[in-house]
């Protein structure tokens, strides 16, 4: 992917992403998103970014809460946005980056219902009592 040869990219991630590593599961992600080298395919990139962000990887996380905003490949849902911007940005160390993503966050909170928020709530809650907290 660093070379911009993403149909290679696409090809070499296939199989270590099917196995179940993160890393490369994000990286179909991005590519399926953005359509690099390929038509984009909201779609498979919202599958691929859940099953990264599942195991905890930042950028599955992020990706998944951009296609949540926007509602591409997915109904639009900003609870499910605010959940997955809030585990990244708890997963970050403290940075500029980290510090993006929780204005992000912070942005989709005043747009949520009052409902949207504690759904949110709930399964953050949810998230942190199967997982370990970063």
């Amino acid at each position: 992917m660093q070379r911009h040869n993403y149909i290679r990219a696409l090809i070499e991630l296939e199989d270590p992403a099917k196995a179940g590593d993160p890393v490369a599961q994000a990286n179909l992600g991005v590519i399926f998103h953005y359509g690099l080298g390929i038509s984009a395919d909201f779609g498979k990139a919202a599958r691929w970014y859940h099953a990264a962000a599942l195991q905890g990887n930042i950028d599955g996380a992020l990706g998944l809460a951009v296609l949540y905003t926007t509602g591409q490949g997915v109904a639009p849902d900003f609870a499910l946005a605010h959940l997955w911007l809030s585990i990244a940005a708890e997963a970050m160390p403290p940075s500029p980056d980290r510090a993006r993503v929780e204005l992000d966050r912070d942005a989709i909170a005043q747009k949520m219902t009052p409902q949207e928020r504690q759904h949110s709530d709930q399964l953050l809650a949810a998230w942190y009592s199967r997982h370990v907290a970063p």
